[in-house]
């Protein structure tokens, strides 16, 4: 009997431990497991879906890039044709304001240049012309002397700015 007590004693600690945990998982315990579980695999479909996506785009922006830069070289070749047409533009209005300076004069309106006689302001009006580099411009110049070329020079300027800045 001496030795039952021993016995008796350990294995009474032992039988409150395994009752104790013998219960297991309660069913609440379960139940929000078993929900957390749930929503942390949608969670996973959907971060799965928008890698996917993620990865389409990535897949098309070279091509988008591509897209881009050319219509940039194209937009920047525009942007040169029309700087080159207003400089044109400039041009001829501004040699039209030389051509009329004697007019000016003789009007009285104050004009943006000044010339000492007649040649400077001839000499003024040809080196405009030859800068542009129209030959008909330069022809016109040639004639200037008859008064029906002056009306036909204005036509062609104005003609000529009118299409530049089309």
């Amino acid at each position: 009997m001496k030795k039952a007590i021993p016995i008796v004693m350990i294995l009474l600690p032992m039988l409150f431990l395994l009752t104790s945990c013998g219960g297991g998982v309660s069913q609440e315990e379960y139940d929000k497991a078993k929900a957390d579980l749930a929503a942390a695999q949608a969670q996973i479909q959907s971060l799965q879906s928008d890698l996917t996506t993620a990865q389409e785009q990535n897949q098309s922006l070279p091509s988008d890039l591509t897209q881009a830069q050319a219509q940039i070289q194209s937009l920047q070749t525009d942007i040169e044709a029309a700087e080159k047409k207003s400089a044109e533009a400039l041009a001829y209005t501004e040699f039209l304001d030389v051509l009329m300076y004697p007019a000016y004069k003789d009007v009285g309106i104050t004009p943006r240049f000044n010339f000492e006689d007649e040649i400077k302001w001839f000499v003024e009006l040809t080196n405009r012309a030859t800068d542009i580099g129209d030959a008909e411009l330069s022809n016109y110049i040639d004639e200037l002397d008859k008064e029906s070329t002056m009306y036909d020079l204005l036509d062609y300027c104005f003609e000529t700015i009118e299409k530049s800045l089309k």
